[in-house]
């Protein structure tokens, strides 16, 4: 197997492996638990991709085929990760602000997955390989999915209300 594919999957696995540490750390850091929830979330999701990797680069060190490796390319990540904002207690509605922590994290975290999705998309126009080729569009629609996410969390999360009449329907009460 070509060196360029062992490199091109080294570098995918930091850039994963640098979102990980990152979301665990803004996890640990946030301050409410639906963004505690999401950023854990996304960090188990760069971990599945971290391993699945390794698998592939383990097997193409070993003179295995990407062909080998079709079996591994998945479909979903959105829908489990859309029911963190759903399942809030109505007394944590109730205490959602805008932190600014939470805000600038989510930022941080949409720029880290723009740059994940500009690699995987380079990396699918530059090979020639069509399995190698359905295996980085995977992760790029799954860093794209990411993305959307964290783009909907960062409105929840600047305004609440707003959100929650947009999703729910209704308007919160109290305050």
């Amino acid at each position: 197997m070509p060196k360029t594919d062992l490199k091109i999957l080294e570098s995918a696995i930091k850039l994963e492996e640098d979102g990980r540490e990152f979301y665990l750390k803004a996890s640990k850091e946030a301050k409410n638990v639906p963004a505690k929830k999401l950023l854990a979330s996304l960090a188990d999701e760069e971990l599945k991709h971290i391993e699945l990797i390794n698998q592939i680069q383990e097997g193409l060190k070993e003179d295995k085929d990407w062909a080998d490796f079709e079996k591994f390319v998945s479909k979903e990540a959105k829908a489990r990760m859309k029911l963190v904002f759903k399942p809030v207690a109505l007394s944590e509605k109730r205490r959602l602000k805008a932190d600014p922590s939470n805000l600038e994290a989510i930022k941080i975290a949409m720029e880290k997955e723009r740059l994940s999705y500009d690699f995987y998309d380079e990396q699918t126009r530059a090979t020639d390989v069509k399995i190698a080729k359905v295996f980085y569009n995977r992760l790029k629609i799954e860093e794209e999915k990411h993305y959307d996410l964290l783009e909907e969390a960062y409105s929840y999360f600047s305004d609440a209300s707003s959100w929650f009449v947009r999703e729910e329907g209704r308007v919160m009460e109290g305050g």
